[in-house]
């Protein structure tokens, strides 16, 4: 299913819902009535600028001109909801514990706050791992100078705990 397929086949309230729990976004319902207005007027957005542009419209005129473009967050969801990506990463991290040798260490980083949750309480209470990182690694100044997309990057690490010796008797 492409985004413009799911705006479509969401009513304004699921998309409103959409937006706020996956872009974190707290204009959510504004963004949502504006899209789907939009949609009942013109049948379909010409592209993702035409639709970066209504978002941009839902905020005041001051927050449109931040570090990151104010339909960034709406986006985002967008893009978690159609590649089912908080779904791929519960699995990921259901499964890889099982991968690593006893001693194995397990880094991901993530990108927002979404994603950060989900690999925190998973090393925090899954039984196989160990946290090797209390918090985590973020790119330093010079890091994000260089690379701008480090600057939402965050590193966890986890080691597989060795096999309990009684249990394999």
């Amino acid at each position: 299913e492409t985004a413009a397929e799911l705006i479509a086949r969401l009513d304004e309230t699921d998309l409103a819902d959409l937006i706020y729990a996956y872009g974190e976004e707290r204009l959510s319902r504004r963004i949502a009535r504006r899209i789907k207005a939009d949609l009942a007027a013109d049948g379909a957005y010409s592209g993702t600028q035409s639709l970066a542009y209504a978002v941009a419209g839902c905020f005041p005129p001051k927050s449109r001109r931040g570090r990151i473009h104010p339909a960034t967050r709406t986006f985002q969801a967008l893009r978690i909801a159609v590649n089912d990506e908080l779904a791929a990463l519960d699995r990921l991290l259901q499964k890889a514990p099982d991968w690593l040798e006893p001693g194995g260490l397990l880094a991901i980083i993530s990108f927002h706050s979404l994603e950060d949750r989900r690999v925190k309480t998973a090393f925090l209470g899954d039984e196989r791992l160990q946290r090797v990182t209390r918090k985590p690694l973020r790119a330093d100044e010079a890091e994000q100078q260089i690379n701008p997309r480090s600057r939402s990057a965050k590193l966890r690490v986890a080691r597989r705990r060795p096999a309990d010796p009684e249990a394999q008797a």
